[in-house]
């Protein structure tokens, strides 16, 4: 018995020697807390030092003499960019959140720019809360302009919640911080802190369903929203947006309390009915009611009118918030008691003339109108449109029409207004001042491209005045905007023949003809030159058309420049025209003046991309695609895939593979759809002899958009690893997609001849007659010849063959036809086709001056082009465009090229191209 006595206490000891085992904790657990950040001491804050892409995140030191206690700095590195760093410690779903945010005006600033004064800013940060997920959480920003937002983002979709709203300019007043143990003397320093310019002390209040903000002491708002109601971290945020190419914020105090009773107080205290400002509830009334929240904006409104007597313009918001919800009485009352504080008050007189015509009181309507000044009257669209509407309603057709064009004249751009006035001169049996009205009308509904109101106007004027060229010319228009090109070319077409005297006709004629008929393209664009000399658009255009049909363009590309200087697409075409005389010079002159006047257009970076890489400076290009260092081009920091893209397919014209592959990577990263780059890409791996990595790569395209060039190099590939069985498959399934395609056709016969199979090549090379007649279609015709012994062609199978199409010059094989047609020579070394790197107006000359283009590789993405190409009919556009693959050929830009045909569109005579 004894001995047990030993051993149990032996036992007890022995585990008392045991150290305690450590319990893990979950910082995914939902506590209650009062915490507060240590800057000073990082590894206590809980918050992170990282670097993600495009941001960095660091802590500052304190400073030992001064005030500061350190913080956390979060930089976005370049423009667009949306990032935050979490504290992943714990979650918290109500919950008070104080910080300290300072937004630095930013070091380096745009050239000769300020930031936007109609904006919120040009950045701004703040913490995001409940925050669940990259795509799910609450989102409280403060720009750099001082306004505040508040969003619940879900699913990546931002919702607002408030909308931007001023912070009050007034001086800081004393905080107190609820549960906090801030000193007296900490609180003094944070509110020297916060009176600096761009230094804000948030106070959020998140409890159950509703949101309060606080900054710098003022409330902001109380919002009710239930959409993420679960329990989630918390994150300090940044935001660039377009103004500055890089950007900080610094987070100096950070403190949470997540104790229930607490948050309750913090709640009932912030949002005391007297402790809110009036003029803060008026603020947050404007801010909902433009959000189309008019139920709790009103409701902000009677509380502040509680507290004070509404102003005019309090009284005018409320009134519309009545007639938004269809309480037209107490919208009469509103805006009845601003005419008689102020009689002269224009807003209330249009206000309570809508809810008399929208009520059908006529009467009421009429002695509302007979007490508008004069002056006013004669000044004021609305009010003008207003008696129209009252002399229509009482039979007076003729003083509509006269209120309605008095209307139009104060506003132009309102289509309506006209178009009332024709409706209303039409009933008075004036039919050709009817017209008249309603060619008007049609011409401000093209400019404010509003279609339907259009289409409708359209429609009468074919059954009122079918034969008036002006009714085929409009309806052009309308088909060609709407893109509808096929009924546009009919109708510009007929306009055209009896004489249309519209240049804005012939020039729209001019781009539907310049792909199937360059001629007839010339002589449009000649006839808009003669209607209008002076407008460069159409010089241009003329001056392209020449180009690409080998004609005189010289002096009407100077008569361009001269009569439009400022549009960079003229100068674009003048480098690309430079470019394929190979002067240099003069071509790097005028891509940097286009590339000047169009900053973050694409197209014009890759053409000059293409003058350094005939420079043999390609590499010094690089800085200019640097986003991280800030010396990034616009058009790369705006259109960074396409840019990435574009400067791989430079390294790749140069040879330089292993440089254009890492690009190609980069570019992927960020479009990993785009078919053209994916098969851009496979065609480098092939080049670098990474057949299985091009394969994969090819696959993905194929899947995306199946093209003639990708059949090519999955054939290619196949013959490369000798697997000619799957060649012919794939090319045999290329021609079921691309019938008429002569590459095709010359890269089945060549694997057919490889394989011995003599009789199917010939046979194929029956078919590829049909679409192409070429030097390298009588080598393999001849080589074919040799192989089966025969010298001459019988006969039977000459009358059997179908005349071939002649084609304007020979056609060089792609990479992918030269491997199928010889396996056993490699051809990872041999160069392909030209990107379009230099793409314009150039007809088939190739990029190199020395050395022509090939011509079956489609157009890509990010190859150069100039606005001189009008975006193509559905009609005319075709899977392969042979026309198109030249390395000097422009393919215009497209959207500038529709901002181009909109000006003559719309306003051929006035609008300018920019």
């Amino acid at each position: 018995m004894f001995k047990l006595y030993i051993d149990y206490f032996k036992s007890k000891i022995k585990n008392l020697r045991k150290p305690k085992e450590e319990i893990p904790i979950d910082y995914e657990e939902i506590v209650e807390e009062q915490w507060q950040a240590d800057f000073s001491k990082p590894e206590n804050c809980r918050f992170a030092a990282e670097t993600g892409d495009g941001y960095t995140v660091a802590f500052t030191p304190p400073e030992p003499a001064g005030n500061n206690t350190g913080g956390l700095t979060l930089e976005a590195q370049r423009k667009h960019l949306y990032a935050w760093t979490v504290n992943p410690v714990f979650r918290y779903k109500d919950v008070i959140i104080e910080a300290d945010i300072r937004l630095p005006e930013p070091a380096k600033k745009p050239d000769g720019q300020d930031t936007p004064t109609d904006k919120a800013g040009g950045f701004a940060a703040g913490i995001l809360f409940r925050y669940i997920s990259q795509s799910t959480f609450y989102a409280l920003m403060i720009s750099d302009a001082g306004w505040v937002r508040l969003d619940a983002v879900v699913n990546s979709t931002p919702m607002p919640l408030l909308g931007w709203i001023k912070i009050p300019d007034s001086a800081h007043p004393d905080v107190d911080h609820h549960g906090s143990d801030q000193s007296y003397s900490d609180h003094s320093n944070h509110k020297e802190e916060t009176d600096i310019q761009g230094a804000y002390s948030i106070k959020l209040i998140a409890n159950n369903t509703t949101i309060t903000i606080l900054i710098n002491g003022h409330w902001v708002a109380c919002c009710e929203d239930d959409t993420i109601q679960a329990a989630g971290k918390i994150a300090f945020a940044i935001q660039n947006w377009e103004t500055y190419p890089q950007v900080t914020a610094q987070l100096s105090r950070f403190s949470l309390n997540s104790i229930p009773m607490t948050v309750e107080t913090a709640y009932t205290e912030a949002n005391e009915f007297s402790a809110v400002p009036p003029d803060a509830r008026i603020s947050l009334a404007k801010t909902l009611y433009a959000m189309g929240r008019y139920v709790p904006a009103l409701l902000q409104l009677r509380a502040a009118a509680r507290l004070k007597e509404p102003e005019e313009a309090d009284r005018i918001l409320a009134g519309r918030i009545y007639f938004a919800q269809r309480m037209l009485d107490e919208a009469e009352r509103e805006f009845q008691s601003v005419l008689e504080a102020n009689p002269s008050n224009e807003e209330a007189f249009a206000e309570l003339g809508g809810i008399y015509y929208r009520a059908e009181r006529y009467e009421d309507l009429q002695r509302l109108l007979q007490k508008v000044p004069k002056p006013m009257m004669a000044q004021s669209s609305f009010l003008s449109n207003l008696e129209g509407h009252l002399y229509h309603a009482l039979g007076k057709h003729q003083e509509a029409a006269e209120a309605y064009r008095r209307a139009f004249t104060i506003s132009p751009d309102q289509g309506l207004f006209a178009f009332h006035q024709a409706n209303e001169l039409y009933d008075c049996g004036k039919k050709p001042e009817a017209v008249d009205a309603y060619m008007q009308a049609a011409r401000a509904f093209l400019q404010q491209e509003a279609y339907d109101d259009l289409a409708e106007v359209i429609t009468i004027l074919e059954r009122i005045a079918p034969n008036d060229p002006r009714t085929l010319s409009i309806a052009g228009k309308y088909a060609y905007a709407v893109g509808r090109y096929d009924d546009a070319l009919l109708k510009f077409k007929t306009a055209c023949k009896k004489g249309s005297e519209d240049s804005a006709d012939w020039y729209l004629y001019g781009l539907l003809l310049k792909t199937d008929d360059p001629k007839g393209a010339v002589k449009a664009f000649k006839k808009a030159c003669d209607l209008e000399p002076e407008y460069g658009l159409y010089q241009f255009r003329l001056a392209e058309a020449l180009y690409l049909s080998n004609g005189k363009y010289q002096p009407v590309l100077e008569q361009a420049l001269a009569a439009d200087p400022q549009n960079g697409w003229v100068h674009n075409l003048r480098a690309l025209a430079a470019l394929s005389e190979n002067d240099i010079e003069q071509a790097e002159a005028a891509v940097t003046e286009a590339r000047r006047l169009l900053p973050d257009e694409v197209s014009l970076l890759v053409n000059y991309l293409e003058v350094q890489r005939r420079k043999g400076q390609l590499a010094n290009c690089l800085p200019l695609f640097d986003i991280e260092n800030g010396t990034a081009d616009l058009a790369v920091e705006r259109n960074r895939a396409a840019a990435f893209y574009a400067l791989a397919n430079a390294f790749a014209d140069d040879d330089s593979r292993e440089e254009a592959q890492q690009w190609y990577y980069k570019a992927l990263k960020l479009d990993p759809k785009n078919p053209e780059l994916l098969t851009d890409k496979a065609e480098n791996d092939y080049a670098l002899f990474l057949l299985n990595e091009a394969d994969d790569g090819l696959v993905k395209a194929l899947d995306i958009q199946p093209s003639v060039r990708i059949y090519q190099l999955i054939a290619s590939i196949s013959v490369q690893k000798g697997d000619y069985a799957r060649a012919e498959v794939t090319l045999r399934t290329g021609l079921e997609a691309f019938a008429d395609s002569p590459d095709l056709h010359y890269d089945l016969a060549c694997v057919y001849r490889n394989t011995k199979r003599f009789e199917q090549a010939q046979a194929q090379v029956v078919q590829l007659k049909r679409y192409e007649t070429s030097e390298r279609v009588e080598a393999l015709e001849q080589a074919l010849l040799q192989d089966t012994g025969t010298t001459d062609q019988p006969a039977s199978e000459q009358n059997a063959e179908q005349k071939p199409k002649k084609t304007s010059s020979a056609k060089k094989t792609s990479r992918a036809s030269k491997s199928a047609a010889d396996a056993e020579e490699p051809v990872s070394s041999t160069k392909t086709k030209k990107r379009a790197s230099a793409k314009s107006v150039a007809g088939e000359e190739g990029a190199d001056a020395t050395k022509p283009a090939t011509s079956t590789k489609a157009k890509k993405a990010a190859s150069a082009k100039s606005a001189a190409d009008t975006k193509a009919p559905a009609r005319a556009k075709s899977a392969v465009s042979k026309k198109r693959t030249a390395a000097t050929k422009p393919t215009a830009e497209e959207t500038a090229d529709t901002k181009t045909e909109k000006a003559a569109v719309k306003k051929p005579r006035t609008k300018k191209t920019t």
